[in-house]
């Protein structure tokens, strides 16, 4: 099961980093915002990692 929460939190991140880019596009800076989403994105998969441990 952990190897899944971390695959996951990858898939989440990647995701996350997409949209940013877009997003951080319309605003002209793709990167700072792919990095601004995945950032926050793995902070939260951290987050909740931490709070629901396995049994």
């Amino acid at each position: 099961m952990i190897k899944f929460k971390t695959f996951a939190a990858v898939i989440i991140m990647i995701v996350a980093a997409a949209a940013g880019f877009f997003i951080g596009a319309a605003i002209a800076d793709p990167m700072g915002g792919a990095i601004l989403f995945s950032m926050i994105a793995g902070i939260a998969c951290v987050i909740y990692a931490i709070d629901h441990p396995e049994q």
